[in-house]
């Protein structure tokens, strides 16, 4: 008893936990008095005499536990939630239902009489009634559980039923004085049926917990949080400085009861500090515990970088902390429509919701220097700046805000807050004790004299000035060198050559290049270009399938050619590699650091195309996907035209070479996977975005111009949108390809037993092999692990929208659109959907317009088809595998092979036509577009075709197994539908979007109907 007692105790808030002890059966019985009689002035009585039963027989066992120690907090304890029956007419019912199936004294008396070792009915009576108070304080602690009723509360009471039927189970037992026996078997059978009740409630929240974090759509930072912590918890006592002081100690322990003070902080200082992962670490630590949100931003990051992606991640960690809201946040989602929450005004209102809901919560946003734009930076900063502020006494009392950036011109956002600046001052003993630990590595390396390794710690330490990240990469040059010489050479060039952030980038690079081995030199480079310039963290499986790129031999020999080395050795510490495969540079300010030693964005873009344009993506198969030819697919399907775009504004010297060889590349890659889209050139010229038409200029005197036109602009709304993109509206046949490819994948899998290879496909692929097919969707990268998980969340896309009612088939299988959701609603639930007649507020009606009405888009008048201007020639950085003369040492031998090299290009022409190609593998792939002037001729019908891919696509009309046809067999007998086939599902449901396709469909829909109906 005293168990449930004190686990009880620990879910109230402290202000209830001083109340509840003091409450008396009197007191109670005086409230309710009151209650009655403000409820009968009110005309609005609820039938609080429901709670006689539960007075008169709590009452009783109050008298039987009297003797028991600690019995007036005990009985305090299931007093007190009765102070909920004014707001809710159920609660008042739950307790007439406690208080009818509860044995009287006189029940008890003679069943101890006859059964004097049943004291057990006592604990398991109590601890059944304060479960039932536990479950309902939980739900009342919550600030905003009169919002959430109506949605969530459904679910709750159903738990109280449960108990409530067991309660019941239990008075039939010591109504009949039951024998020992007969309680141990009910005790048993009530375990067994709550631990399978517990079992399909966890499964029911796992389904709904996978739709709503599917429709959010976060940004995981638990594994950079960890990654953080480890790096702290390496150098004991690093941060510890910050809990000392002042201004922070007067933020992180606001009270309620204190009301100086402000809950917003101001953190800045230098890049490189570990500090944010120290404050969220030391805020789980409270014993209050609090809800602790965190973010890190990351500039070139699109999923951490705004708003949007900022709040859908804290809403998932709220959801995670707050179990109570799933049901909310499920409704909402279900109501949405969408498949994916992306409205700006939507995410607010959920957001500032679930804050508000929180008794106390910590927010820690760090890295807001590297939000996209400016104004992107301040709307965050100001947004919790309004709600801490101008908000409701609860949340100025209840939400602790802390903005991390560097002291920079966005200081202004943070105008008025208080401020703690990171600086030498603070961080000193921070980095003495890092430099100290690292100068052990040196004695233990380089046998070097311990007062050496301390003196060249003091002197790195100092020289840092507070920048933690100056520190680290001095000592990863440091801790690189081989001879004790070398070391001295570096440490005596150290006041000029190592005093900035730039020249320690540099000086690792250097490292770098003077490597010995020119293959390790070819590689670190390589490998630092395409973290550099990549539009997300490449994956491990990513790296290793382009180093395996054979271009010559036009395959990929993963076995051969993949990296042996670890990375980290590779680059000099300059990546890490996290916990999730990916891989990515020691800090963001490594990027701008390593722009002027590696290459561009024009030569990954040509990489990325050269890549699809292998002969494996035209014919897929297993064999193919055994070997590791489409581990980089997934990164150069989406990102190969944002490349594209933002290498059109850098320059190179080599710009010439480098626009022949993205050119030629291209327009293969347009030849391979043209698809004839139904919109032409002067149709979609006006809807390109400026970035496109940007890139389109440099290309408008090529002869396959208009088909590259529509090939960048469909390309890049194909990868926009959230939605199904029809075949006749895409211009390459991607999809199709990467479908293929998946297919092959996900069958081996499937049907496979081997576990070698099952391993041996994860170094390859990657662990989640089971993807969404949609471009815009993170699990298109990420993906599953299983089969079942894909399919759930694919519906989700399909049919997004659900209905609330878990009991109802919609709420399975889901509706298109929203329109489908609320006729379902009003022919099905006509309660879910009563009329609200209040006429709308004049700010409802602006904030209406606001959102229906689109933003001004650039439009060009005068040219229905995008016409050049002339422009400046354009430069595009890059640099060879090989270390060029001014990066290496002088070597004559390796200068004159590599101009003897550039020397003997050569070309290779089509016999068809007039094209001339500098890539033996662009040219042969060109070849395979003439098929020797023969059109290929369907063997079951007069259509001819150009391309074999074309000619497997039109025949799966003529199969009965791969087809799918517009019609069937209704239970009465009738036949529905046209009877056309089809090649894929997907133009099926286009078909049945049309005219004609409701017209097919609306006799089999009104016999569903009416069986629904009947059933």
């Amino acid at each position: 008893m005293e168990a449930h007692f004190i686990g009880f105790g620990e879910i109230l808030t402290p202000r209830n936990r001083a109340r509840f002890p003091a409450t008396t059966l009197t007191a109670l019985k005086q409230y309710i008095v009151n209650l009655q009689h403000t409820q009968h002035a009110e005309r609005r009585q609820q039938g609080l005499t429901r709670l006689a039963p539960f007075l008169e027989r709590l009452g009783e066992f109050g008298e039987l536990v009297a003797t028991l120690s600690r019995a007036e907090d005990i009985m305090g304890f299931v007093w007190t939630t009765n102070s909920c029956t004014d707001a809710f007419n159920d609660i008042l019912d739950i307790y007439g239902q406690i208080g009818r199936v509860q044995p009287s004294l006189s029940m008890y008396k003679e069943l101890f009489r006859t059964e004097p070792s049943l004291t057990e009915i006592l604990i398991a009576t109590y601890s059944e009634i304060i479960e039932v108070n536990r479950l309902l304080v939980i739900y009342f602690q919550q600030r905003l559980w009169a919002e959430l009723f109506a949605t969530t509360w459904k679910r709750h009471k159903s738990r109280l039923s449960n108990i409530i039927s067991c309660m019941m189970s239990r008075f039939k037992l010591v109504s009949s004085q039951a024998t020992l026996e007969q309680f141990d078997t009910l005790v048993t059978t009530s375990s067994r049926e709550e631990a399978t009740l517990n079992a399909e409630r966890d499964s029911e929240d796992l389904g709904r917990r996978h739709a709503v974090y599917t429709w959010i759509k976060p940004t995981d930072m638990e594994n950079d949080q960890e990654y953080l912590r480890r790096i702290r918890h390496a150098y004991p006592g690093t941060c510890s400085w910050l809990l000392s002081d002042e201004t922070f100690q007067e933020w992180f322990e606001h009270r309620e009861s204190i009301m100086t003070g402000s809950n917003l902080l101001w953190l800045n200082g230098k890049p490189g500090s570990v500090l944010a992962s120290f404050v969220v670490e030391e805020a789980r630590k409270l014993e209050s515990n609090p809800t602790v949100l965190f973010f890190y931003f990351k500039r070139e990051d699109s999923d951490r970088n705004s708003f949007l992606s900022m709040a859908r991640t804290l809403l998932s960690q709220i959801l995670e902390q707050n179990h109570y809201t799933l049901d909310y946040f499920y409704s909402r989602c279900c109501s949405s429509g969408s498949a994916v929450l992306s409205s700006r005004l939507l995410v607010e209102e959920l957001l500032s919701f679930a804050l508000r809901n929180c008794q106390s919560a910590y927010i820690v946003l760090d890295g807001l220097d590297e939000c996209c734009t400016r104004k992107e930076r301040g709307e965050i900063a100001s947004w919790f700046r309004d709600l801490t502020e101008n908000g409701p006494p609860e949340i100025r009392n209840g939400l602790h805000c802390m903005f991390i950036s560097q002291h920079d011109s966005a200081r202004k956002d943070y105008r008025d807050l208080p401020s703690i600046t990171a600086d030498d001052d603070n961080n000193e003993e921070d980095i003495e004790a890092f430099c100290k630990v690292q100068a052990e590595k040196l004695v233990t390396d380089l046998q070097i004299a311990e007062h050496k390794a301390l003196e060249i710690a003091e002197r790195v330490s100092a020289a840092a000035e507070g920048v933690f990240l100056f520190a680290h990469l001095v000592w990863i040059n440091l801790c690189g060198q081989s001879s004790i010489y070398s070391l001295e050479r570096e440490m005596e060039t150290f006041a000029t050559d190592l005093d900035t952030l730039d020249k320690a980038y540099s000086r690792i690079m250097q490292t770098i290049i003077e490597k010995p081995v020119a293959a390790q030199r070819g590689e670190a480079l390589e490998l630092l270009g395409w973290l550099v310039y990549a539009k997300r963290s490449l994956k491990m499986h990513e790296v290793q399938t382009l180093r395996s790129v054979d271009f010559e031999r036009r395959a990929v020999e993963f076995e051969r050619r993949r990296l042996r080395v670890h990375v980290k050795d590779l680059c000099e510490s300059l990546v890490d590699v996290r916990e999730d495969g990916s891989i990515e540079l020691v800090h963001t300010t490594a990027k701008t650091g390593l722009l002027n030693d590696i290459t561009g964005e024009l030569p990954i873009a040509t990489l990325c195309i050269d890549y699809l344009n292998l002969p494996s993506f035209q014919r897929p198969s297993e064999e193919q996907m055994l070997a590791g030819e489409y581990g980089f697919m997934e990164y150069s399907v989406l990102y190969w035209l944002r490349h594209l775009e933002a290498g059109m504004s850098s320059t190179h010297p080599d710009q010439d070479n480098i626009y022949m060889s993205l050119t030629e590349s291209l327009e293969v890659l347009v030849e391979q996977y043209w698809n004839e889209p139904s919109a032409s050139v002067a149709s979609i010229s006006r809807s390109a975005s400026k970035r496109t038409r940007d890139v389109l200029q440099q290309f408008s005197h090529r002869e396959s111009f208009p088909k590259l036109q529509l090939a960048l602009v469909l390309t890049d709304k194909e990868l926009k949108h959230f939605w199904d993109v029809r075949p006749e509206e895409s211009a390459l046949r991607i999809l199709g390809v990467v479908k293929a490819v998946r297919h092959c994948i996900e069958t081996y899998i499937v049907h496979s037993s081997n576990l070698d290879v099952a391993g041996a496909l994860k170094d390859m692929y990657g662990s989640n092999l089971f993807k969404c097919p949609r471009f815009s969707c993170r699990y298109f990268t990420d993906g599953f692990t299983t089969l079942e998980e894909r399919e759930r969340h694919f519906q989700r896309h399909v049919l997004p929208a659900r209905c609330t009612d878990e009991h109802c088939r919609g709420s399975q299988i889901g509706f298109a659109t929203q329109a489908q959701l609320e006729r379902h609603l009003r022919e099905n639930h006509p309660d879910m959907t009563e009329p609200h007649h209040n006429f709308p507020t004049d700010e409802e009606i602006v904030e209406s317009m606001r959102e229906v009405s689109p933003e001004p888009e650039v439009v060009i008048e005068d040219e229905p088809q995008l016409i050049p201007e002339v422009q400046q020639p354009v430069e595009v950085p890059d640099i060879p595998v090989t270390p060029t003369p001014e990066q290496a040492e002088p070597q004559p031998t390796q200068q004159r092979e590599v101009a003897k090299r550039l020397k003997t290009k050569r070309e290779y022409q089509c016999a068809h036509c007039d094209k001339i190609f500098t890539k033996k593998w662009n040219w042969e792939s060109h070849l395979r577009t003439h098929g020797d002037n023969q059109r290929l001729q369907c063997p079951n019908c007069d259509q001819t075709c150009a391309r074999q891919g074309d000619l497997a696509r039109h025949m799966r009309l003529h199969d009965p197994d791969s087809a799918v046809k517009c019609g069937g067999v209704l239970p009465n007998g009738r036949r529905w539908g046209c009877g056309t086939n089809f090649a894929r599902l997907d133009v099926l449901r286009t078909h049945h979007k049309s005219k004609k396709g409701r017209r097919c469909i609306a006799g089999r829909d009104s016999e569903e109907q009416s069986t629904a109906s009947t059933a």
